[in-house]
């Protein structure tokens, strides 16, 4: 029998969905709708097990009874996965949907000017949101998503109620009232006020290229535009991707892909402060992903920083609980607190400045030859020094197959007296940098890798493996 990766992998989502508690379903009576409205309430998986303290995102889902599904199935998986923040969805059944999701001013599908979409954004403002903050530890930033006539208002609410930061518009037709939506945005653009992240994506209708490039012209730089049309979707099918990519791009910056790049990545020190730094675009505290938390603390007691382990670990345990293996875990970082600080840093050695050109004199060019674990398993390489721009620049290359290159930076070099120190950051985790050091005799550079700015040990608390290599050069 033939499985095929797709459908297995919708299967396990679907499983995952499925396993997750349903949605809570609750009456909220309105005086400004004067009538009582159903909403279903989906929680974030770490709600049963955080304190009372932790807040969490809300993202208002229009159109709940058909759009809740999708967005919840997409918004789990992309929280589980570390690229948005968890967050609460409030789904919100229709009554009268031409006129809630219409706002003053614009007919839509022969309606009046005068509906009442700003009456329903006052509802969800006045009196929705604040019974979620108070039954649910609902809070900032807050999330619009629609479709179709939902999109309509969501675009609206992006253009006249700040209280909105994040709106996912999904295939809006724009072209309405001459451009009336497109225009409403592009006088709040001009107008400046807090930051607004916009996305739209679109299958059917799609925003009038004149009208985009003028917006984003407009807009401020604290403001997030995106627009993409799905060639492969119609109308009806658009809403699962629609979603996913919505919301990926929405927060794209909270993710911890974003906050750990891949290749180079920066020093664990440095990932708390840019979640920190995030929350004036937000409008509120982001929290960073919980697989990117427990990183952060195991990183931080490898690079022997007791102290700022500590910090992350009471983070950690404030925005999803205590970790299960959490009375070993601070039962490391006191061990760590003991120890004196570490007198090499990852930051203390990216700082370390490069040699001049006169110092590097009789090392430019290109240095051939392999390193290894056991002799008889050796692996070519090549270290490449060069001028750039009246600086020392250079590279170590990589060929992990027959014609494959792989480059990465030199981010620490230092001349000794007997030879030759260099460097690059680890591609994974731990986040120390590879440090070669060499001695050199003539044109033989010969040495041991460790790692730098880290004190790693293996699974099984023994140190890595020794690496030696050995360089020449033509």
């Amino acid at each position: 029998m033939r499985f095929h990766a797709v459908p297995l992998l919708v299967l396990c989502i679907a499983a995952r969905a499925a396993a997750a508690a349903d949605p809570i379903a609750i009456e909220v009576p309105s005086a400004i709708l004067k009538e009582t409205r159903r909403v279903r309430v989906s929680l974030p998986a770490s709600f049963a097990r955080t304190p009372p303290g932790r807040r969490y995102p809300v993202t208002v889902v229009l159109d709940g009874g058909s759009l809740l599904a999708p967005v919840e199935t997409v918004s789990r998986e992309l929280a589980r996965n570390g690229q948005i923040p968890e967050m609460i969805l409030v789904a919100i059944e229709n009554s009268s949907r031409l006129r809630d999701l219409t706002p003053p001013g614009l007919s839509v599908s022969g309606s009046s000017l005068a509906e009442g979409g700003d009456r329903f954004l006052d509802f969800l403002e006045k009196e929705l949101l604040p019974r979620i903050d108070e039954d649910f530890r609902g809070g900032a930033p807050r999330t619009l998503v629609g479709h179709s006539s939902g999109g309509i208002l969501v675009t609206y609410a992006a253009a006249t109620r700040p209280a909105f930061r994040v709106n996912v518009a999904l295939d809006t037709p724009i072209q309405l009232g001459e451009g009336w939506l497109a225009k409403k945005l592009l006088a709040r653009a001009k107008a400046g006020g807090e930051p607004v992240r916009y996305v739209s994506y679109s299958a059917r209708f799609d925003w009038p290229e004149a009208d985009w490039r003028a917006l984003g012209a407009a807009a401020p730089r604290s403001w997030k535009l995106h627009h993409e049309r799905l060639e492969r979707e119609t109308h009806e099918t658009m809403p699962m991707l629609g979603a996913y990519l919505g919301l990926r791009e929405a927060f794209s910056d909270t993710s911890r892909i974003a906050a750990m790049p891949a290749g180079t990545p920066p020093p664990t020190t440095s990932i708390l402060p840019y979640y920190d730094r995030l929350s004036a675009s937000y409008g509120a505290p982001i929290a960073p992903p919980e697989a990117l938390l427990r990183d952060v603390v195991e990183d931080l007691l490898v690079e022997g920083r007791g102290t700022e382990a500590r910090a992350a670990y009471q983070r950690l345990a404030m925005l999803y609980g205590e970790p299960v293996d959490g009375d070993a875990q601070k039962a490391r970082i006191a061990e760590v607190e003991k120890r004196p600080p570490p007198s090499e840093t990852v930051e203390s050695l990216l700082a370390t400045p490069f040699p001049s050109l006169q110092e590097m004199k009789g090392y430019l060019g290109t240095w051939t030859g392999t390193n290894w674990i056991e002799p008889a398993s050796r692996t070519r390489w090549s270290l490449i020094l060069r001028e750039d721009a009246g600086r020392v620049a250079g590279e170590i290359v990589g060929y992990p197959a027959p014609g494959v290159e792989l480059k990465r930076p030199l981010e620490y070099l230092k001349v000794h007296p007997a030879g030759l120190a260099f460097g690059t950051m680890n591609g994974m985790r731990p986040r120390g940098m590879l440090l070669y050091e060499g001695k050199r005799t003539g044109d033989l550079l010969e040495g041991e890798m460790r790692w730098g700015g880290v004190s790693f040990r293996m699974l099984d608390g023994s140190p890595p493996p020794v690496i030696r290599f050995e360089l020449r050069r033509p």
